[in-house]
């Protein structure tokens, strides 16, 4: 696991946390939820190289 793989797997897990995903959620949403998880952790470690 990389970092941005940590990162987005914790962002998944904060996220879905608060709010959970509906039984009905469909595959597309799915790849739309994910490439989310992954900009987030590609902005923190942007941040994290400044």
């Amino acid at each position: 696991m990389t970092l941005r793989d940590y990162f987005a797997a914790k962002a998944m897990q904060g996220d879905i946390s608060f709010d959970p995903l509906s039984p009905g959620v469909t595959d597309e949403q799915l790849d739309i939820y994910a490439n989310h998880y992954y900009k987030i952790a590609d902005a923190m470690l942007k941040a994290r190289s400044q």
